[in-house]
């Protein structure tokens, strides 16, 4: 009995420990997003302003935060926020799951992985408000009413219970344990809640050949983005490694990387990449241990647009390090903002990657002095 004991005891303690270590790594990963994101990273320890951080950073609106405080409507409230943060890292519904069941796998991943702020989502997303509203104050109306027919039943039960059973007027009422019985089986037998299922307005996982292929160009193809109250359509890389949700579009291929995103955050082209451009060098330098001698060219202005170029070395797993750059760019598009994101990525650089960069130059309209 004693070693059976001793080895239960020292169970407890491995999942403990395991617990605190997950628990720790999850902190640190919330960290690292509020900074990659231009907040302070401290701003994640503290209860209800981390909350309200969280929700400036993925809604564009910290005082939306409140909607976490509504009984049984924040659940939804929740799913939605992390389906907006990964939208905000360009990532695409498939990570927005792993977010919500596999937070400690996904967060660290966000956290430390390559994936940048591109600002807050600006997208309407009055569904998943309405539903977290609605659904709150449905359940505590449903609590009262429950509550005050539960009151008046046991009162009536007990009124009609009480039996005469001598001349002395005595009378056997019904305990209030029984009363208190009754109540919950009533209590329990209430419909429950139906799932909210509203959220499947992404589109994660699609094959290339699902869009238009784009003219002289084999390596791309149009992708519409869309706001939902005006649509663009975009050029975006073909390949496999292909995310598109409603208003952002990436894809990967012989290490250039495009990424776009639709946006009415701002009115000056130039105030986007400023902003962008500053946020990733801070969140780089946050992250010595991949990246070194980060440098900013200077900032590149025309009618409707302005880029800037992010240059620095990537450390590899061996120590060794790779020259890579990134060319953000906001572009005037029919209208809306449309802020893109060329990488090239020298570690998996391919022989044909020169060529694909080329292209892509072209198609979004970038200078790129070549040697």
């Amino acid at each position: 009995m004693a070693l059976v004991a001793g080895w239960i005891l020292i169970f407890i303690a491995v999942i403990s420990i395991f617990a605190l270590a997950v628990g720790i790594l999850v902190l640190v990963a919330q960290w690292k997003v509020y900074k990659k994101a231009g907040e302070r990273g401290w701003a994640s320890l503290i209860p209800f302003y981390s909350q309200y951080v969280l929700v400036k950073i993925t809604w564009g609106n910290g005082w939306l935060f409140l909607l976490y405080l509504i009984p049984i409507g924040n659940l939804i409230f929740a799913i939605a926020t992390n389906i907006k943060l990964a939208r905000v890292f360009g990532k695409g519904g498939g990570y927005a799951v792993g977010l919500i069941f596999l937070s400690f796998v996904f967060l660290p991943m966000l956290a430390f992985g390559n994936a940048q702020y591109q600002g807050p989502d600006e997208k309407k997303s009055r569904g998943a408000i309405i539903a977290t509203v609605v659904t709150g104050v449905g359940y505590i109306l449903l609590m009262i009413i429950l509550v005050v027919t539960g009151a008046i039943a046991g009162y009536s039960q007990y009124q009609s219970s009480t039996v005469y059973i001598d001349e002395d007027d005595s009378y056997d009422d019904q305990s209030e344990a029984d009363a208190v019985e009754d109540w919950e089986e009533e209590f329990y037998d209430q419909d429950g809640y139906d799932d909210y299922d509203s959220y499947d307005d992404y589109d994660d996982g699609v094959s290339a050949d699902d869009y238009k292929a784009m003219e002289g160009y084999d390596d791309f193809i149009i992708v519409p983005l869309t706001d939902e109250e005006s649509t663009v359509e975009v050029p975006v890389l073909k390949s496999e490694y292909l995310t598109v949700s409603d208003y952002s579009a990436a894809s990967m291929t012989d290490g250039i990387m495009t990424s776009l995103y639709m946006t009415y955050a701002y009115s000056d082209p130039s105030a986007v990449i400023s902003e962008l451009a500053a946020a990733q060098v801070d969140s780089m330098s946050d992250m010595s241990e991949y990246y070194t001698n980060v440098t900013v060219d200077e900032m590149i202005t025309g009618d409707g647009f302005a880029l800037q170029q992010i240059n620095y070395d990537s450390i590899n797993y061996d120590g060794t390090t790779s020259p890579c750059f990134d060319i953000i760019k906001c572009d005037e598009v029919d209208g809306n903002y449309v802020i893109l994101m060329l990488t090239m990525d020298n570690s998996s650089a391919t022989e044909k990657t020169e060529e694909v960069f080329r292209d892509a130059c072209e198609v979004y309209g970038i200078d790129f002095q070549f040697d």
